[in-house]
């Protein structure tokens, strides 16, 4: 679930759309992992601390906070949080000394970012452009050898609902030494059961696919069994 100016962002016409009713209406559809996004931090817009804290602290089910958490104090923040993972945006691959940092901080509830754009690692909402995915994995040890969950993020799908890249997942899986988790591209449930198939990838992010009525989350669950 994205969050901008305080509302869930992907909520489409005039439906409720504060974060935690929507929030509250994917767990009673069966959400056991909410990822929730502050697409304002992510976008340089100064964020929602005060809110992010309170939907994590109020949810009855695990929460993946994300969402511009990309320096040291955004690390601290999120760490103090009630958040059971914490995602480390791509930009932070820039400073190995933060990645490691926040490894040390978070333990298992850190997840890195490694968001991919032809065959490039990239920092959504910046131009910021890290090279190419081998290269940066073998900058940070923390990425390697199953040591830090790793969510790929296929930028050039993500949101648009153009189908999973597969290969791509799996390209990363391999490099890093672990399964991964996939988001991007989801726009049927054909795209989860290859995504279920894939040995690469044992954890999807939906979005689009679910705000927009491409299916419903009880039906994502049931092809994902």
């Amino acid at each position: 679930m994205d969050v901008a100016a305080g509302r869930a962002a992907q909520v489409p016409g005039d439906g409720p759309a504060h974060p935690a009713h929507v929030a509250q209406s994917l767990v009673a559809e069966g959400a056991r992992l909410l990822h929730l996004v502050d697409l304002d931090r992510a976008f340089g817009r100064g964020g929602a601390p005060g809110l992010m804290a309170g939907l994590v602290a109020g949810l009855p089910v695990p929460v993946q906070l994300s969402g511009g958490i990309a320096g040291p104090a955004d690390v601290v923040w999120a760490a103090g949080t009630r958040a059971s993972r914490v995602v480390l945006a791509s930009l932070a691959l820039a400073d190995p000394d933060l990645v490691e940092e926040a490894a040390s901080r978070l333990g298992d509830r850190l997840v890195v970012a490694v968001d991919v754009r032809g065959g490039e690692v990239v920092a959504r909402g910046t131009s910021v452009r890290l090279g190419p995915v081998e290269e940066v994995v073998r900058r940070h040890p923390v990425l390697r050898d199953g040591r830090t969950r790793v969510l790929v993020a296929d930028a050039s799908r993500d949101g648009r609902r153009t189908g999973a890249d597969v290969a791509l997942f799996s390209a990363v899986a391999r490099l890093v030494g672990s399964a991964v988790t996939a988001s991007g591209g989801v726009g049927t449930l054909d795209d989860l059961r290859a995504l279920r198939d894939c040995p690469d990838v044992d954890e999807v992010v939906l979005g689009a696919a679910l705000h927009e009525g491409a299916f419903t989350l009880p039906q994502a669950l049931e092809v994902c069994r």
